[in-house]
């Protein structure tokens, strides 16, 4: 109870950090928007292609494409989520960040942004294709290799835009920085996780009770609500990760945030 207690403090904590740079929301949305028009536009140009193709056209012709769209998906997606890190950052070390100047920091680190994208995108592929095959067994292997890649590469993109750092530098210093300052428990993920779902729990809640009474203005306020939801969540994640990134590296309380609740929520690693 104690570690749940001082997640939800850690997640207000970050709010109210984030309501400083209420700007820093438009990354995500400007991200999700890139990626609708890119995977629609896959799905455009290669259907086009996919109809004319002969019907003995190699198992690849579908691969790459489907590949293609990973890893555009992926290099949008760790680009934006590095710019809110980054404005992010700014404003925990002094400083006045705008969407410019957080993009600007994420531009810099274009490079291994789209690297790692790569790195990230040809992984969750080799994931997702292994566990559409597997049986039941190989699901939950599959499904822990993946929840433990991505405690291993949680750090990777603040080291990654904040850093002048190759990427294996930076996976492993992500890992290192994991094992030294988390060890077994993170407070503040499960409360992200269930502000969330108490969020979500609301929305739905309220387009329940006005399909009853207004039919189709349901769709729309939900439609709303969601695209809210996904953008606030998605930002204030990412002032929650540099947050947790300033203190490991540099044992600096961000302003706003109170040590003993940074103290309690990493827990050394036992041997």
């Amino acid at each position: 109870m104690g570690r749940i207690s001082r997640s939800f403090e850690l997640v207000g904590q970050s709010y109210r950090i984030l309501m400083q740079d209420k700007e820093l929301m438009v990354l995500p949305l400007i991200s999700g928007l890139i990626m609708a028009v890119v995977v629609a536009s896959f799905f455009l140009v290669f259907g086009v292609i996919g109809r004319d193709a002969p019907p003995q056209a190699p198992a690849f012709a579908f691969y790459v494409p489907v590949f293609l769209m990973y890893v555009v998906t992926y290099a949008v997606g760790i680009f934006f989520q590095a710019a809110v890190i980054a404005g992010a950052t700014e404003r925990m070390r002094g400083g006045d960040p705008t969407v410019g100047s957080a993009l600007a920091a994420a531009r810099r680190r274009f490079g291994p942004i789209v690297m790692w994208a790569i790195v990230a995108g040809t992984i969750g592929m080799l994931l997702r294709a292994i566990q559409d095959r597997a049986g039941f067994i190989g699901k939950v292997v599959v499904g822990i290799a993946g929840a433990t890649w991505s405690l291993a590469t949680f750090f990777i993109v603040p080291v990654l835009v904040l850093e002048d750092k190759s990427i294996q530098e930076s996976f492993t210093e992500s890992v290192t920085m994991f094992k030294k300052t988390w060890g077994e428990t993170v407070a503040g993920g499960a409360g992200l996780g269930i502000a969330a779902f108490c969020a979500w729990l609301v929305l739905f809640a309220v387009a329940a009770l006005l399909a009853a009474v207004a039919g189709p203005l349901a769709i729309v306020v939900f439609a709303a609500g969601a695209i809210l939801l996904a953008i606030f969540f998605s930002t204030l994640h990412g002032v929650y990760v540099a947050s947790l990134y300033r203190y490991a590296t540099e044992g600096a309380v961000p302003p706003g945030f109170d040590r003993t609740l940074f103290d309690n929520a990493f827990v050394p690693k036992r041997s």
